[in-house]
């Protein structure tokens, strides 16, 4: 194997990205300021959610502001068994998505677009940017994918404004993840290539990069496309961005059974007389969190011991993306959905222990899923564990947007069963976050302020009304956790099933102003159009 060499110097300087100094300057940070990181975690799934007229209360509690008692979707989070977090999540009720109703576009694509980016002026049915390299008969196809952001999403409004989620500035800006190669998969071709259906994070625009907006031609956000395999965010955000290694020599290493980092920790012992010591052990205890999280990838199906690629259908994954593969098919991302979850869930942890990133946004699976849970149930780890909430097992092998519009052979009770698959993986992840010691004092989730998310509340009818919105942690921001708090109204006949032109306020709008201001952005008073803004939302923050 060749012999890797970083120099005291170089460990000690970091230039660029290129250096174990891109660990370093954050924790260093931490040593010089006292104050612990704070960040962003958005999580989404997909499809819409049970709520309609006759299911609300699988998803909604029962009781008043404080101590109520879980729904049987919510119990992932409350009831001991995975988590117990009732005292550390707000939920909402009664907000709407900033959307009309009768746009022309996928109705899940303005569902992503409107939660997450400004929401734009309604002018008429085709409000909604258009990408201009569709045909002109998508441009006004109420099912085109064509839709897209007016602007930059707002983990990167965020991202860019306040000052905390920039670290020291953090290695890795903000990293976009899923579990769903669909989500991952830049296809261009006419209907099925929108991003808006897939990405849940977008730039802002760059010029030369035009989209249609109500006839008129202006710069488009660049879309950023999460990545589905856990090897290559591995090798992106930790391998060779903080040793310098090349993908070729990361490989080398791999196949040899050797670390990629345990060249750079040796020189560790060098800085000793740079870093106080009470600071020493915290570098090493990041280090040692990146080390065992490439050790477990190795010993997994993600990451053989030659460090080889795994293969989905349309070729194998690499550093930039997958390569098209329409809906993949069933047996690939079924198969993979799990496993490549306990993975991506172990880089999330990780990147935000060694403070590599300050914001992060995930998605189960993109806005038209064909995952099968019929097949993704069939994990040893799952096999028995999920039930309706009648006591019987999932009986439907349609996927999940087909189920979402009430197909298959059961529909409602299926989409209980997808609900609380995607509820029981957040409490996982978000309880190991609660019992993980951050750098600067509590918690990995008391730091992080989390953001549980679906772009329809009913996915048969694209419902715009009453977003199931679960927020966590975030106790940097005094966030009132233990509560339940209801806005607008639920009771005049627009619910999540129904027809409708505009939702009611409040909307999702207004949550992101809320937070904005509670995070110390108080030059932002609106987000989108002024008619989508109706003021702060009570309760949420202390």
């Amino acid at each position: 194997m060749q012999n890797f060499h970083l120099s005291r110097r170089g460990l000690l300087t970091g230039v660029g990205t290129t250096s174990l100094a891109t660990l370093l300057r954050p924790i260093l940070a931490y040593a010089q300021t006292g104050i612990a990181p704070q960040r962003l975690l958005m999580i989404h799934r997909s499809d819409g959610t049970c709520l309609g007229s006759s299911n609300d209360a699988r998803w909604y509690p029962t009781g008043g502001t404080t101590g109520w008692t879980a729904s049987p979707l919510l119990s992932s989070f409350t009831d001991g068994k995975i988590a117990s977090l009732q005292n550390q999540m707000v939920l909402l009720r009664g907000i709407s998505c900033p959307r009309n109703m009768n746009w022309l576009g996928d109705k899940h694509g303005s569902g992503f677009v409107g939660m997450l980016t400004p929401p734009v002026k309604d002018v008429g049915p085709t409000t909604l940017p258009k990408l201009p390299t569709y045909a002109a008969s998508y441009q006004v196809d109420p099912n085109s994918k064509s839709v897209t952001a007016s602007d930059q999403s707002i983990d990167q409004l965020f991202l860019n404004q306040i000052p905390a989620l920039k670290g020291a500035p953090c290695p890795v800006p903000s990293a976009q993840l899923t579990a769903s190669t669909e989500s991952a998969d830049r296809m261009t071709t006419i209907p099925y290539g929108g991003s808006c259906v897939r990405v849940t994070s977008y730039t802002k625009p760059t010029a030369g990069a035009p989209m249609t907006q109500g006839g008129t031609v202006v710069p488009v956000p660049v879309a950023l496309y999460p990545e589905a395999s856990p090897l290559n965010a591995f090798q992106d955000y930790f391998a060779s961005g903080l040793v310098g290694m090349s993908q070729a020599q990361i490989a080398q290493a791999a196949a040899e059974e050797k670390s990629v980092l345990d060249f750079a920790v040796s020189g560790l012992s060098g800085l000793q007389s740079r870093i106080p010591k009470s600071e020493v052990s915290k570098v090493s205890g990041s280090l040692a969190a990146i080390r065992q999280l490439e050790m477990t990838l190795a010993a997994s199906s993600s990451m053989t011991s030659s460090c080889t690629p795994p293969m989905f259908a349309g070729g194998p994954l690499s550093p930039g993306g997958i390569t098209s593969c329409g809906d993949c098919g069933s047996s690939p991302v079924d198969t993979t959905t799990y496993p490549v979850w306990k993975q991506m869930k172990e880089i999330v942890k990780t990147m935000f222990l060694c403070d590599l990133t300050r914001v992060i946004t995930f998605t189960f699976g993109y806005g038209n899923s064909s995952i099968h849970f019929q097949t993704v149930l069939q994990d040893p780890d799952l096999v028995g564990k999920y039930v309706d909430t009648k006591g019987k097992p999932l009986n439907d092998a349609s996927g999940v947007h087909d189920i979402s519009h009430n197909q298959g052979a059961d529909p409602d009770d299926a989409q209980y069963i997808i609900d609380k698959y995607y509820c029981d993986r957040t409490a996982e992840l978000l309880a190991e976050m609660a019992a993980t010691p951050d750098i600067g004092g509590g918690s990995l989730l008391d730091n992080t302020l989390v953001v549980y998310w679906n772009e329809c509340s009913n996915g048969n009818a694209h419902g715009a009304v009453d977003m199931p919105l679960v927020l966590f942690g975030g106790k940097f921001l005094n966030l009132n956790g233990g509560s339940y708090l209801q806005f607008g109204s639920t009771t005049t006949g627009q619910v999540p099933n129904g027809t409708y032109s505009v939702p009611k306020p409040p909307y999702v709008s207004d949550l992101w102003v809320t937070i904005a201001q509670k995070w110390g952005y108080s030059a932002m008073t609106s987000y989108g159009d002024p008619s989508w803004n109706t003021g702060m939302l009570s309760g949420i923050f202390g």
